[in-house]
């Protein structure tokens, strides 16, 4: 653009492409995927004593369908460790994207799985009912963001210099 065209541009329109630099197309470090991949590690090693405790802890608003679910989501959980664990120690780009789509394709398996089987129940909880028509709809929604990462990691894998 000309001097001419760009006088009605505010002052910091005229030097924005001296911000800063352009970051939007690379990939973090490694040091701070890593860190990423231990923390998922912990979190997820904490959700599966959980799921094995679930049954112990006779929770009032877990159904006798919980059982059904309980070994997709154990099985889900151990996928998304080792996911983690091979992307913390071998750090290739076709590897972190293959390994992401086996784990949403996972993810998105244990939601479609939640979704049809249900294992809640609070309607005996007064003021809670609401959870067993909202709680579906959160499924959905993860269903759907499962789905888009899925295609994503495809996109990255297929097109991805």
């Amino acid at each position: 653009m000309s001097n001419a065209e760009n006088g009605n541009m505010p002052h910091w329109a005229k030097r924005i492409d001296e911000i800063g630099p352009r970051r939007w197309h690379r990939e973090k470090e490694f040091r701070n995927r890593r860190s990423e991949f231990v923390s998922s590690i912990v979190m997820n090693l904490i959700a599966l004593v959980i799921l094995y405790k679930i049954p112990d802890w006779h929770l009032g608003f877990i159904t006798s369908k919980y059982g059904a679910v309980m070994y997709i989501l154990i099985l889900c959980t151990i996928v998304q460790i080792g996911g983690n664990l091979l992307m913390m120690l071998l750090d290739f780009r076709v590897l972190r994207h293959l390994l992401g789509i086996f784990m949403e394709a996972a993810s998105f398996l244990v939601q479609i799985t939640l979704y049809y089987v249900y294992p809640l129940d609070f309607s005996n909880y007064p003021g809670f009912g609401w959870i067993n028509v909202v709680f579906p709809w959160i499924l959905i929604i993860g269903m759907i963001i499962s789905a888009v990462k899925v295609l994503s990691y495809t996109w990255k894998l297929i097109f991805w210099h």
